[in-house]
């Protein structure tokens, strides 16, 4: 994957690849952090743009995907 490319996002439609971005990861409820961002952990996913919406977004890698 890299920018410019168009990518299916979920159910959503189609969206166009911005750039790389890193994105807070969901935290389990049984997981505790500091109350500051900083400590919660990170992942690299894509910025996107969503064509039929027009929307930007910072969505992690494994929810897009080229609809085969």
């Amino acid at each position: 994957m890299r920018a410019g490319h168009v990518m299916l996002w979920l159910d959503q439609g189609p969206a166009v690849l911005l750039s790389r971005c890193e994105i807070e990861d969901p935290v389990r409820n049984d997981q505790q952090y500091l109350q500051d961002s900083e400590d919660l952990p990170r992942s690299v996913g894509w910025t996107i743009s969503l064509l039929q919406t027009g929307e930007i977004l910072d969505v992690h890698d494994d929810t897009l995907h080229l609809g085969m």
